[in-house]
């Protein structure tokens, strides 16, 4: 018995240390990515304030050939994105639990997001909610952890109040720093069907798949819906068109924003003094 765990253990260590050099890795390039981003990025005097600066990134000089789509919804600063947009954070919902917290934004990332119409954000989180029991979704699902649509409100400075939890880490913001994909060689229609999609899992309320690295036909995380939306897409041969899902395991954050069919078109990040950087492709 004593063989078998020492063989466990030691397994389980040599996977540790290759998916912590395989994230380290990922996070030079995601670093990378974003700084190539940033460079390109102007200031925006005309509509920046004490509290969020604003910096635009030219088409001209990054994906000039993509699909165009304004970088904020009928002109509301506070709603960035256009619909076939992804927001991911690497940045996990669980700041009050620490250790917890660095393995799993360090790992997996934070969350993700799929902006459909009208600017409504289409997530899933998997938290039990009242006196539910993590048993008790994990097998029969719960009231709140299914897909569903609300407000864009990544960029609203109220969305957390001072005394909550997770306000000493993310300050009064959704999060202090977020990216947000679009897609490589998207049109409207293709855009149409995945919206179409997302709107169909919050009509079903498709419950959470906390097997995260099992599939699961009705049931999804976060970064796995978005993956599993675009494959929706055909293409002539009959497969996927889009692959946001790199090594056909587990959908992290970093896979999503190092996958070849995307790239990022907005930084947000916040500075020691709580100034907003936002950087969005115009």
């Amino acid at each position: 018995m004593k063989r078998i765990i020492k063989k466990v253990l030691i397994l389980f260590l040599g996977f540790l240390i290759f998916l912590t050099g395989q994230t380290a890795a990922e996070t030079v390039k995601v670093k990378r990515e974003i700084k190539s981003f940033m460079k390109k990025g102007v200031l925006q005097e005309d509509i920046s304030t004490e509290e969020i600066k604003y910096y635009k990134v030219s088409r001209e000089t990054y994906y000039p050939d993509e699909y165009y789509r304004d970088a904020f919804y009928d002109g509301d600063l506070q709603k960035a994105g256009a619909e076939g947009d992804l927001f991911v954070t690497r940045q996990a919902p669980i700041p009050d639990v620490p250790l917890v917290y660095d393995f799993v934004s360090f790992y997996f990332g934070g969350h993700a997001a799929y902006v459909g119409k009208d600017n409504i954000l289409y997530d899933i989180n998997g938290f039990p909610s009242g006196d539910e029991t993590w048993l008790k979704v994990i097998f029969k699902g719960g009231v709140n952890t299914h897909i569903s649509s609300t407000s864009n409100n990544w960029l609203n400075p109220n969305y957390r109040q001072p005394g909550e939890p997770s306000y000493k880490t993310f300050g009064s913001y959704y999060r202090k720093e977020w990216i947000g994909l679009r897609i490589k060689g998207i049109n409207q229609e293709e855009i149409d069907q995945v919206s179409e999609f997302m709107v169909h899992l919050a009509e079903i309320e498709a419950q959470y798949n906390y097997a995260f690295i099992f599939f699961t036909k009705n049931k999804y995380y976060c970064t796995d819906m978005m993956s599993r939306a675009f494959a929706t897409i055909i293409n002539n041969d009959g497969k996927p068109k889009y692959n946001l899902n790199r090594d056909g395991v587990a959908v992290t954050v970093n896979d999503l924003i190092l996958s070849k069919d995307t790239y990022i078109s907005y930084y947000v990040w916040t500075d020691k003094n709580n100034v907003k950087h936002i950087y969005y492709i115009d």
